[in-house]
């Protein structure tokens, strides 16, 4: 990355155009960022192409242009009055270039629109399913979300506005469900997470209390990606900071959308009606199973030391939260609602 400071900040004027930006990509790190740009006409956004140095690419066509000194990559232009740019997606370019963007007048998006932000889309639905597909973590998203425009064009959309808003495990494909482990301290906890993960995410030892607080890490478990948070162990006679931690995983696990509650030969689970969380969808697993099977009841037992049982538990997790069954059905799906918690506001894929 060059120096951006006087390529782009000398003459710069604050008017827009009407024109506006937005970031269509994951929040993540990704080798290629998109940040669409949105004019009110077409002259607008030409004017400001103009301006930006980088006209000059017809409609329905893509060039490669510089942008202002900050980095190089593709120009997309949609239609009149949409346009992509297509840099590296690194942090520091990102940051420098939406700062050029903003210096040269241009706002930010206030509402993403998924209709705005797709305009080769042949109608809302699928304007809302490419919108879900660019930001869903789940492999198992893909196929049921390219699948919906012609599902509901065979409905023509008839039910959806009658249709309760309710819950729809599907939603977990572009709304990552939150997986919370709780149990003792030392019966194996984060060596569980580190086996699902396949790579050290949490510390590991002997000594008890190792964990003082929660350790959260994106998992793929069989093709649906969840938040697992890791948290400290439950145990008697523990210190202030471990009393504080606890006091927070107890506020991460009432948030929990699957609890996965363990124990092992020597330590039973924990009793989630004294916890107050009797109530919650929950997994039962035996954890350190190499040492020996307890005698109360689990869903599941595992090893991570020799990896028995990982690759079963990881799909029993993703099959709790979401049936095959459920995964498999041929009706629509209102995907859009899991992005503000049930609403339809097509606003909320934001």
């Amino acid at each position: 990355m060059t120096d951006a400071g006087p390529s782009y900040r000398a003459g710069v004027d604050s008017h827009s155009h009407g024109v506006t930006w937005s970031i269509v990509t994951p929040p993540a790190p990704a080798a290629i960022v998109i940040v669409q740009l949105c004019g009110a006409t077409y002259s607008s956004l030409d004017a400001v192409l103009e301006r930006l140095r980088i006209s000059g690419v017809a409609v329905g066509r893509t060039g490669l242009r510089d942008f202002g000194g900050i980095d190089r990559g593709v120009v997309a232009r949609w239609s009149g009055r949409d346009a992509s740019l297509m840099p590296h997606g690194g942090a520091a370019v990102v940051r420098e270039l939406i700062g050029w963007l903003n210096e040269h007048g241009i706002a930010e998006q206030p509402s993403r629109d998924p209709v705005g932000l797709y305009p080769e889309a042949g109608d809302e639905i699928e304007a809302r399913m490419l919108h879900a597909l660019a930001t869903a973590r789940s492999p198992l998203a893909i196929d049921p979300l390219l699948d919906q425009p012609s599902r509901w064009r065979a409905c023509d959309g008839a039910g959806l506005a009658s249709e309760p808003e309710r819950a729809d495990p599907r939603d977990f494909l572009v709304r990552p469900p939150l997986v919370v482990a709780i149990g003792a301290s030392n019966i194996g906890k984060s060596s569980l997470v580190n086996a699902l993960a396949g790579r050290a995410v949490s510390i590991v030892a002997d000594e008890v209390g190792t964990t003082r607080d929660h350790v959260g890490v994106w998992l793929d478990l069989a093709g649906l990606v969840v938040r697992y948070a890791d948290t400290p162990g439950l145990r008697a006679g523990a210190g202030a900071i471990e009393v504080e931690a606890r006091v927070a995983a107890f506020t991460l696990a009432r948030a929990a959308d699957l609890l996965v509650v363990c124990g092992d030969l020597t330590l039973p689970p924990p009793d989630l009606e004294v916890l107050g969380l009797h109530e919650h969808p929950r997994l039962v697993v035996a954890l350190r199973s190499d040492r020996g099977m307890p005698k109360w009841a689990h869903d599941a037992s595992v090893s991570a030391q020799h990896g028995d049982g990982i690759a079963a538990f990881a799909t029993l997790i993703r099959d709790t939260l979401l049936p095959p069954h459920v995964l498999r059905s041929p009706k629509p799906w209102a995907f859009w609602r899991a992005f503000e918690g049930g609403s339809g506001d097509a606003a909320s894929l934001a």
